[in-house]
């Protein structure tokens, strides 16, 4: 297998973060997720690192399933653990929103911040794993022929990394351009602490409604 192949894989998963299936499955929720937080933009840069870390492993475990071969990849996406994990997700999202409502990202009153440090980012990880795992339609066709084109597990892992990280470079460099501005625009234009808390409530049920989207049939 030549190198060619890996960059055009690299090539496709650029495009599918820039404007195909991976952009539009993903950026509205960390978009949201990070204007209600409120964080400032190197923060938010490292919180979506987490999230895209942990879908390019879930890539590389699809690839390497795909390497081995492409019935094994069928039962594992026809299998009831793939059917629990779009509403384990689901719960997450809407976690991450009460997360928001309630007081400014801490989870509860009582919660001392390490706490909520390690809730966000096992939440965060998990979510970008299954949203990795839990491939659309257009995945599932390109890790089909990851499997005729791939010779091993090695190959199948090596090629899903190659197209991980077009989604990975692509998502980071959309989000590292939007971080600025969403960090900005509560604190120039919102500066009262009612109209703080108005953006803040609104991101935290738009969360909620997205993570509903991904429970309810």
């Amino acid at each position: 297998m030549g190198p060619l192949i890996f960059l055009q894989l690299f090539g496709i998963g650029l495009s599918f973060g820039f404007a195909g299936p991976c952009f539009f499955s993903c950026a509205p929720f960390l978009v949201t997720y990070l204007a209600g937080r409120n964080l400032k933009w190197k923060q938010g840069l490292k919180e979506a690192l987490i999230f895209f870390c942990a879908r390019l492993l879930a890539y590389l475990v699809l690839g390497f399933l795909a390497g081995l071969s492409a019935a094994l990849l069928k039962r594992f996406s026809a299998s009831g653990f793939m059917l629990f994990l779009k509403p384990a997700g689901g719960l997450i999202i809407i976690a991450l929103g009460v997360l928001i409502l309630l007081n400014k990202g801490q989870f509860c009153c009582g919660c001392k911040f390490p706490v909520n440090k390690a809730f966000t980012f096992g939440s965060l990880f998990i979510l970008g794993f299954i949203a990795g795992v839990f491939p659309c339609a257009p995945l599932i066709a390109l890790l089909f022929e990851i499997t005729i084109i791939s010779k091993s597990a090695l190959e199948g892992a090596l090629c899903a990394f190659s197209f991980g990280l077009g989604t990975f470079v692509s998502g980071f460099m959309i989000i590292a351009g939007l971080s600025k501005a969403i960090s900005w625009f509560p604190q120039r234009l919102l500066k009262s602490d009612l109209s703080l808390f108005i953006f803040r409530v609104a991101c935290s049920l738009l969360l909620i409604l997205l993570g509903l989207s991904f429970i309810l049939p």
